[in-house]
């Protein structure tokens, strides 16, 4: 399994029909916005912030289609529901476990069944004025911090198929220079929210061992030290301020997700 990187576009056009001479003039003939229907395409339902309450649960923010029916699963099946506002938003308080959180994300719209792209995961947490470490696991790809202050080498992701992906935030449109032990690697750009990430091109796969990845950004620079290991089982450990998840992914195997 390896990481992957990919652009979408979507682009509107029109369609002009010419006649020969002597008939009615050109017609142009523009294309409808597209309308989501049970036959079509469905934007996937998505987390975007996380917060912890007074009682100490989880309160998970994010969008959905409007009016939709949107259900958060425990790995251990336990099943949360909430029903999402006219404008698509939802919010769901959900338990925290002990060792992290881990919640999939679905909704039912028509009849269909939308799952998610990847999956969500807490480190405990008991601050309510700081957001916890949440962050987006996505098979094949680097997790998404959802919280502000992540910093700017926020999250490594790495398999055992010598794979690796970082991510992190900073300041919006920004170029981001990446480097693998001391030597340049990728140069990409943060997007909108000031996220990036980029999926490293790592020569003879990874070994056990550490690497270490460094990051700049305008004026910004970070490092961090990688410890690479070979799980055989999903799991969450904090290790040196930094939590370690590895997770099953649907192609089999298992991906590591270090959350700094």
């Amino acid at each position: 399994m390896g990481f992957r990187l990919s652009n979408v576009a979507l682009c509107a056009a029109s369609v002009v029909v010419l006649t020969g001479c002597g008939e009615k003039a050109p017609e142009k003939v523009e294309v409808a916005d597209y309308v989501a229907t049970n036959r079509g395409y469905v934007r996937s339902p998505e987390v975007t912030s996380v917060a912890v309450t007074a009682a100490g649960e989880l309160l998970v923010t994010g969008s959905a289609l409007p009016e939709a029916r949107v259900r958060l699963t425990a790995p251990a099946g336990q099943a949360y529901g909430v029903t999402a506002g006219a404008d698509g938003r939802f919010q769901a308080s959900l338990p925290q476990m002990s060792g992290g959180s881990f919640y999939d994300l679905a909704m039912e719209t028509e009849g269909r069944l939308m799952r998610a792209e990847g999956r969500l995961f807490v480190p405990p947490a008991s601050d309510i004025g700081a957001p916890p470490r949440s962050v987006l696991l996505r098979p094949g790809a680097s997790a998404l911090p959802l919280w502000p202050q992540a910093s700017l080498l926020a999250v490594v992701d790495y398999d055992a198929g010598g794979a690796m992906a970082v991510s992190g935030r900073t300041d919006p449109g920004l170029t981001v220079d990446v480097e693998i032990d001391g030597q340049p690697a990728l140069e990409v750009r943060s997007g909108e929210n000031g996220v990036y990430t980029a999926a490293l091109p790592v020569r003879g796969g990874l070994r056990n061992g550490t690497v270490t990845i460094g990051v700049h950004s305008r004026d910004r620079f970070e490092t961090r030290q990688i410890s690479l290991r070979h799980p055989t089982s999903e799991g969450a450990v904090l290790t040196g301020g930094a939590w370690y998840v590895d997770w099953a992914i649907s192609g089999g195997g298992l991906q590591t997700t270090v959350v700094f």
